[in-house]
């Protein structure tokens, strides 16, 4: 993460795309945030999609269903953190490529169960690898307590958004 400038004449830090980070990120903690959320989706969308043929809403969902298993488009929606109609759209995709299966149950009224294929889960184990290389180059320079110690503070200020928006 970009460290604050102290002053007027310090040099821009700059983004990805070579472009100055917002004065704004200098004053606003959020706004700081953003702009880190936006580097990140932008550089994982254009490595997924060039190495996996994949966008963010299907790495998310196959990442989620492999960690937590037998969930309805809505709970996998919820644990993929994207809105239901993209789980929706993610998942008629990912059928397509065989890599998902959907499975009407009785047992959950009219909700089908969402399963990784033997094919999804193969590819579930490289997406994996792919993304803990990708998050160990960006955390490379911190030491373990610090990376916990980020994790923390995110954690916190994912909780704080609700206080936030309150209003």
């Amino acid at each position: 993460m970009p460290a604050a400038r102290n002053d007027e004449t310090s040099p821009a830090v700059e983004n990805d795309l070579g472009a100055p980070i917002s004065p704004l990120a200098d004053e606003y903690i959020a706004v700081l945030v953003l702009s880190l959320a936006a580097r990140l989706n932008r550089g994982a969308s254009s490595y997924y999609l060039r190495h996996f043929n994949i966008g963010m809403a299907d790495f998310r969902i196959v990442m989620a269903l492999g960690l937590v298993k037998g969930l309805n488009v809505g709970e996998l929606a919820t644990a993929a953190d994207i809105d239901k109609a993209a789980a929706s759209r993610s998942l008629k995709f990912l059928q397509s490529c065989g890599l998902v299966e959907l499975e009407q149950t009785a047992t959950r009224g009219r909700a089908a169960i969402v399963h990784l294929t033997d094919q999804g889960r193969a590819f579930q184990r490289k997406l994996n690898q792919a993304a803990r290389r990708r998050e160990k180059r960006l955390l490379a320079a911190f030491s373990e307590a610090e990376r916990a110690q980020a994790a923390a503070i995110l954690r916190k200020l994912i909780a704080g958004v609700a206080n936030m928006n309150r209003e």
